[in-house]
């Protein structure tokens, strides 16, 4: 099934990073500043139905203070499917869908922060592991990157 994007549907974004990241995964600390910040894309997929299925956001690096500011360097993240829409493919147009909607904003590369059990998804797409394994909140993850 082929889904629809959106850019600038932060309550969309919203609602299935409150399903997925704090009700399913637990996580606390889930929203913040840059969240609100101009250059923040928050992108959302619908399915043929215009019903709403997953989100993502990218940016640029100098909103994210682990990593270094380079000219073209973006940052992809916060990729969630509600849970009874998995096993669809649907991930995988989201960051496809996100990493076009990155390299149109000027984008030559994506670094993510992967919860690391699923960065076998992220190697697949082309990103390469580096730096240490490390926790955010309780969840293992790991800084991967990919040239556009």
């Amino acid at each position: 099934m082929e889904l629809t994007f959106k850019t600038g549907e932060f309550e969309d974004a919203a609602r299935v990073r409150r399903a997925v990241f704090m009700d399913e995964q637990g996580f606390q600390d889930e929203f913040g500043a840059e969240d609100e910040a101009p250059e923040m894309i928050h992108v959302t997929a619908y399915d043929e139905a215009g019903e709403l299925v997953g989100c993502a956001r990218v940016f640029p690096s100098e909103l994210e203070p682990n990593i270094e500011d380079v000219p073209g360097r973006w940052v992809f993240g916060r990729l969630a499917v509600f849970p009874n829409r998995r096993e669809g493919g649907f991930g995988t147009q989201i960051l496809a869908a996100s990493e076009d909607i990155a390299r149109k904003a000027g984008a030559t590369e994506l670094q993510l922060h992967a919860q690391y059990h699923v960065a076998p998804f992220y190697e697949r797409a082309g990103y390469t592991a580096w730096g240490p394994i490390e926790l955010d909140e309780h969840v293992e993850h790991q800084w991967m990157g990919k040239s556009l």
